[in-house]
């Protein structure tokens, strides 16, 4: 892999925030809007015990009002009043002169049942210039099939309606075959595109899924939708059928990783080397461009390793979420240029995340930046433990050590404060440990070991390692021992492990793992220890030498 890369080398106060303190309501009102004052608001409210009154002053200063802080917020003082739609007084008779809100509020499935055919037909008619989607509606509720009806004559939202109704989904599937054209309209629906990735992931709905076999790829634009139809295929042995999908989600991806992937199932199906030359040349970092470049003699990867002569940049604290906030909040008005001059000022020892941050967004993300910071503090001469603690914090956070999740997980390497909190409190018996020393770069890299070494129990392939640090161990003991992924005696074994990298149930861990491995490969090269990636899927699929759940 070293002959592969080309490193592109660019040599180009820090004040005590952190003291365990929980900031007042002035303070908090004060601070900028984003997950980090919603962080911190979530804590005022979780140990200082605030009355009512003031958790009602701190609402409306909350940025993301999901999640824990909803719960915790509506626990305290009741849940929010749900702004009801008012539409008291609109019958069949003055429903045209209705809202178009309110008018497909009222006119649903169980009100057309109370109305005659003869009131149904005058409404449809009276609607058929105002609303016509409202009007095909009503007419295909009178009709035979009235779900047949709305495929045929392609009206989406009144076939989600009778689905959205419907007792039992498979068996509403089952009954209306749905055709090219319909799927090619519907496929941009996000409701429809989860149901496809639920059914095709979670492998149900057989007979459905069968019948989406005979779709036409050619009027498929979603991408998304298209590759889910293809490994549906796949899953039915049908490779011609998968190979259509398949080139129809390489052709119509908009994101370079995604047509990646496509186009690597078309390799595997037909075993053209000249994919592998084009995939070898994309200009996305990823699992199939690396492996191409291994196995086409592809060309050289341009990466970016900042190596900054400068420590600390002034005024400006690393280790406080509010700082980074402002920061983000500023850049997100700024053009390329402003944020090549802006993003230059971080071009430090400690602030190399945010750098490398900033200036991939002015790059537009054609650019890509693999810092290696604090290396100091990384605690671990081992090469493979250095370069999996970077591919995870790369992903992560982005070496920005102030980086707060939607969920509130606490900087590089994003550990969630229960388990910061265990580990710092119960296990390293840390005096006066806080959980936002997460936020010091010394602390993250410090837990980050303690995590892996007990991951590390179980799990040694950096794939298996990354899911279970993403969605946790149990989930990946119970997805290795549920026995039908990632098994040596598959019946699609010419296909392994790459469709039960595809197959994994939790999204995010799915994707997760395949950016920390081609992350690991990278970290590795840098390292000087470089590693061909094909060795690792090799092991995938051989039970005591990448886990010990089998």
């Amino acid at each position: 892999m070293k002959s592969l890369i080309n490193f592109s080398l660019i040599a180009i106060f820090f004040s005590s925030f952190l003291n365990s303190q929980v900031l007042n309501i002035e303070e908090l009102k004060t601070a900028p809007r984003g997950l980090a004052r919603d962080y911190y608001i979530y804590r005022y409210i979780n140990e200082k015990k605030p009355s009512k009154k003031e958790i009602a002053q701190l609402k409306p200063y909350v940025y993301r009002y999901a999640g824990k802080i909803k719960s915790k917020i509506e626990d305290k003082i009741g849940a929010q009043k749900q702004v009801t739609l008012d539409c008291r007084g609109i019958n069949a008779n003055n429903l045209l002169e209705a809202n178009a809100t309110c008018q497909n509020a009222i006119v649903t499935i169980k009100y057309l049942q109370t109305l005659s055919i003869e009131k149904r037909k005058e409404l449809a008619d009276k609607f058929k210039n105002v609303s016509p989607s409202l009007a095909n509606f009503i007419i295909g509720f009178d009709m035979p099939d009235p779900v047949l009806y709305y495929i045929n004559t392609n009206d989406t939202a009144s076939y989600l309606k009778y689905y959205n109704a419907s007792r039992d989904k498979e068996k509403f599937l089952n009954e209306h075959n749905l055709t090219s054209k319909f799927v090619a309209k519907i496929s941009s629906n996000r409701q429809f595109k989860a149901l496809i990735n639920d059914i095709v992931i979670n492998r149900k709905y057989n007979e459905f899924r069968h019948n989406l076999i005979r779709i036409s790829s050619s009027d498929l634009i979603d991408s998304d939708v298209a590759f889910l139809l293809g490994l549906n295929a796949i899953l039915f042995h049908r490779d011609e059928d998968a190979l259509r999908f398949f080139s129809s989600a390489a052709k119509n991806a908009t994101a370079a990783s995604k047509r990646d992937n496509a186009n690597f199932w078309v390799y595997l199906i037909t075993k053209d080397k000249k994919l592998l030359k084009t995939i070898a040349k994309s200009s996305d970092i990823n699992i199939y461009s690396l492996y191409a470049r291994e196995f086409s003699g592809g060309g050289k990867i341009k990466i970016i390793v900042p190596n900054p002569k400068i420590d600390t940049l002034l005024n400006y604290d690393y280790t406080d979420p509010l700082a980074w906030q402002r920061v983000k909040n500023s850049i997100s008005k700024m053009d390329s240029a402003e944020l090549l001059k802006y993003g230059a000022r971080f071009f430090t020892k400690s602030t190399i995340g945010e750098y490398s941050y900033i200036m991939e967004k002015a790059h537009n993300y054609k650019l890509h930046f693999y810092p290696t910071p604090f290396m100091e503090d990384i605690g671990s001469d081992d090469t493979k433990r250095k370069a999996l603690i970077l591919a995870l914090a790369r992903q992560e956070s982005r070496f920005v050590p102030s980086a707060v999740s939607t969920s509130y997980a606490l900087g590089m390497m994003q550990f969630m404060p229960f388990l910061a909190n265990h580990i710092g409190k119960k296990e390293l018996k840390i005096e006066g440990f806080d959980q936002d020393d997460m936020f010091k770069p010394s602390v993250a890299y410090k837990f980050a070991n303690r995590h892996l070494d007990y991951l590390e129990k179980y799990l040694s392939n950096p794939v298996f390692i990354a899911y279970a640090y993403n969605g946790g161990i149990g989930f990946t003991k119970r997805m290795l021992q549920k026995g039908d992924l990632f098994n040596k005696n598959s019946a699609y074994k010419k296909y392994e492990p790459f469709l039960s990298m595809e197959l994994v149930p939790y999204a995010e861990s799915r994707n997760y793992a395949k950016k920390v491995l081609s992350n690991y490969i990278i970290y590795l090269a840098i390292l000087n220890s470089s590693t061909k990636i094909s060795q690792f899927f090799e092991n995938l699929m051989i039970p005591g030498e990448s886990e010990k759940f089998r």
